[in-house]
């Protein structure tokens, strides 16, 4: 493949899965809104109260779950950084866990720990602890809190990494010229922690905002609005008002974007290199608090979802003739829809791995010749970061379903595969850049001086050695790509399901039990394939 060709199908790749549709959100919104001929939708938002009420409650959430994520993450970096316990990686990898959870099925196994006859209440017996936990879930700060559960790995793996690069010379300095533990951990660490919390909070606060399972499912009790969940309705309700949602979601992507370009350098500036330091001293009661956070973040959901999966019927609770495997039976018969969602999950899943890092290829070694070009290719390639999935959504239901598009694309499941290969190829290109910047120069360069090809080059000298990194990027695409839900929603043709709207649909239809099974069985064949990935890659 020469040069020219590897831009121009980069150039067709990023131009589909992100200008077009961006594109045709702008386009939108500049239009009036549903039953008015005249003005811009856009405008038309700032005197539109249920906008307002529902930016606040936005604003409100990602900053509660800010609030509760940051010293949770602090907490546990600090605590196996400076006190680790002994096996320190079982109590890191049930740390990480709660990541690997889709959040909106946290919210739902802790709506039925918490709800009215409960499992807390079941199991203990304190109604008033069960009543307290309700009213706390249901709320505004209990959609923070939910949200804080999921993402506080996210805060941890940087603060990690921000205590793993800093200077331990520094804190040993600060005690020898008499500072006291805290003074020295304020001189020596904390101006060294600042920009990861910075960044922590940043990233936080994006994912928040642009959440939707974690609204969809407690927002109405809680009496709460917020933004993503304005646009769904917006496009599902009649009358349906796309110029409302395109500028809906055109202010949460100007929001994204902020945040992301804040949040970019600061992660820039804390890249760093690792300190040999002297290994900590083992220590038993640093398991106490990751003990807390597995049970509320890991055990007790998991244990929930698992439960309500092995139960005939929901009212009559926990007790041993009331379990049995009826859901599984169910969900995995042949004539199951669970059954053809998984298969659907799975099949479109397989596809954007492999579509998503062969093109992310292609783009990195664009990105790394460098040049003006090069950095707006890398700027396009990982905007998608910064873009809500409700709103990359919207973009793909005019673009691709506009009348003057013809392409059989939109009503077709292609469409799901579109949508996630743009909202996973930001990490797909992140492994792809990381492997090629691993291989020296002076390889492919030996290869054109003995008459290969770009092409052969791609294929003879950077594959062989970034297959690794390369396995390592699908399978994160295969995992993100299984638990998506609002784009999932809002494009899947009629007839067809995948894992993450058939859990959403029996939660909302009242069958717990169906969704429940189908969810432990997506987490695990998830996780299933995730290690024998990274299996095969320690093996190598």
């Amino acid at each position: 493949m020469s040069r020219l060709a590897n831009h121009l199908l980069v150039y067709v790749i990023l131009g589909v899965l992100v200008l077009a549709p961006l594109g045709a959100i702008l386009y939108e919104a500049l239009q009036p809104g549903s039953g008015q001929l005249h003005g811009i939708a856009l405008l038309q938002l700032g005197v539109d109260q249920q906008f307002l009420q529902s930016l606040s409650g936005t604003l409100g959430m990602a900053s509660l779950a800010v609030l509760f994520s940051l010293p949770m993450g602090l907490g546990l970096a600090l605590l196996l950084y400076f006190f680790p316990p002994r096996l320190t990686p079982l109590w890191e990898a049930l740390i990480l866990i709660p990541f690997l959870i889709p959040p909106y099925l946290t919210a739902e196994a802790w709506s039925l720990l918490a709800g009215p006859v409960g499992m807390i209440e079941q199991l203990t017996a304190w109604r008033a602890l069960g009543a307290t936990l309700e009213e706390f879930l249901f709320s505004l700060a209990g959609m923070g809190m939910v949200m804080a559960l999921h993402l506080t790995p996210l805060v941890y793996i940087l603060l990690r990494a921000a205590l793993e690069n800093g200077n331990p010379r520094l804190l040993q300095a600060a005690r020898v010229h008499g500072a006291s533990a805290l003074g020295a951990f304020r001189l020596g660490i904390l101006p060294l922690l600042l920009p990861a919390l910075a960044a922590a909070g940043l990233l936080v606060f994006l994912d928040t905002s642009a959440e939707f399972g974690v609204p969809a499912l407690l927002a109405g009790y809680a009496g709460v609005q917020v933004l993503s969940t304005s646009i769904e309705a917006a496009t599902n309700v009649w009358p349906v008002d796309l110029p409302k949602a395109s500028a809906i979601g055109l202010i949460l992507c100007a929001l994204g974007v902020v945040i992301w370009f804040l949040y970019r350098p600061l992660v820039r500036n804390n890249e760093g290199r690792i300190q040999r330091r002297a290994p900590a001293r083992r220590v038993w009661w640093s398991i106490l608090p990751i003990s807390i956070f597995a049970l509320i973040g890991v055990i007790l959901p998991l244990g929930a979802v698992v439960a309500v999966s092995l139960e005939k019927a929901l009212s009559v609770g926990l007790q041993g003739s009331n379990f049995t495997w009826h859901h599984y039976h169910h969900v995995l018969s042949h004539s199951s829809s669970g059954l053809s969602a998984l298969e659907t999950s799975l099949k479109l899943s397989a596809l954007v791995a492999v579509f998503g890092m062969a093109s992310a290829l292609l783009a990195a070694n664009l990105v790394r010749r460098g040049g003006r070009i090069a950095a707006f290719v890398d700027l396009l390639a990982t905007l998608p970061m910064a873009i809500p999935g409700v709103v990359l959504a919207v973009g793909m239901i005019l673009f691709w379903n506009a009348p003057w598009n013809q392409l059989p694309v939109f009503g077709h499941p292609i469409i799901l595969a579109v949508a996630y290969a743009t909202g996973t190829f930001p990490f797909a290109i992140r492994y792809a850049r990381t492997g090629l910047a691993q291989i020296p120069a002076r390889l492919e360069q030996a290869g054109r001086v003995h008459g290969g090809s770009p092409l052969h080059s791609v294929l003879r000298i950077q594959m062989p050695l970034l297959w690794p990194m390369l396995v390592g990027g699908a399978t994160v695409v295969f995992a993100l790509s299984m638990r998506e839900l609002v784009a999932s929603l809002m494009l899947q043709p009629a007839g067809v399901q995948v894992i993450s709207t058939y859990i959403y649909g029996n939660f909302r239809q009242g069958t717990i039990g169906n969704g429940m099974a189908l969810s432990v069985i997506g987490i695990f064949s998830s996780a299933l394939i995730l290690g024998l990935a990274r299996g095969a890659l320690l093996r190598r």
